[in-house]
């Protein structure tokens, strides 16, 4: 089990239960949907899964290790693991597509020959090797998109969170981007995605093996 939420449950600062009792797992290799209704916590989760909010203890298990019980360094690791993309993109907007993608490198201090290597590779999958040297903010949504998935690759992690990264987009644009997700999965890659549209949930099934949570 990659990770294993069991009995979860989260209230607002005014006493109002944000979710009750939660369950859902994401076995290695898993392309799994998690129908998630806007407005009810699902920033809150993500951030949790992240270790950004510590979850009561044995309530969040990433290969059975109790996420609340990590040490600060064991967070670092534990986060270097995990690859978000975010319905907002994420994106320095004066900074140019290679130079967004490559930044989770960079932190980690890669190799700047083997850093370079792994962007084209993740730009070459998501179509956008010749944007590579285009500032995020002349991109429309769908490329921005792409780039934060390829940055989400590019650390090879142990698995992915898509927080509705079809949210801000057109139907033609959040079909390519789940088309992409379909074709990530297919190279091995662990998806948890995150969504509150059952149209976008049945376009993929209809390609795709998927398991499906709601909440």
């Amino acid at each position: 089990m990659l990770i294993n939420v069991a009995g979860l449950n989260r209230w607002y600062a005014s006493g109002e239960q944000l979710f009750r009792d939660l369950h859902f797992e994401l076995e290695k290799g898993d392309f799994c949907f998690l129908m998630w209704p806007s407005g009810t916590g699902k920033t809150t989760l993500i951030k949790i899964l992240m270790r950004q909010i510590v979850p009561p203890l044995k309530t969040v298990f990433y290969k059975d290790e109790d996420l609340a019980r990590l040490s600060d360094q064991e967070v670092q690791q534990y986060r270097r693991k995990v690859g978000v993309i975010f319905q907002d993109y994420k994106l320095i907007a004066d900074k140019t597509v290679e130079e967004n993608v490559l930044y989770p490198l960079h932190m980690s201090r890669m190799d700047d020959e083997a850093a370079e290597a792994k962007l084209d590779k993740v730009l070459t999958q998501v179509g956008m090797l010749h944007k590579k040297h285009v500032k995020a903010d002349a991109l429309s949504g769908g490329e921005k998109q792409k780039v934060a998935i390829a940055r989400a690759l590019i650390t090879e992690p142990e698995f992915i969170i898509a927080d509705e990264p079809t949210g801000n987009l057109d139907r033609g644009a959040a079909t390519m981007i789940a088309d992409l997700l379909i074709e990530a999965h297919k190279a091995w890659n662990t998806i948890l995605f995150i969504t509150h549209s059952q149209q976008l949930v049945e376009y993929v099934q209809q390609k795709h093996n998927v398991r499906l949570f709601s909440i």
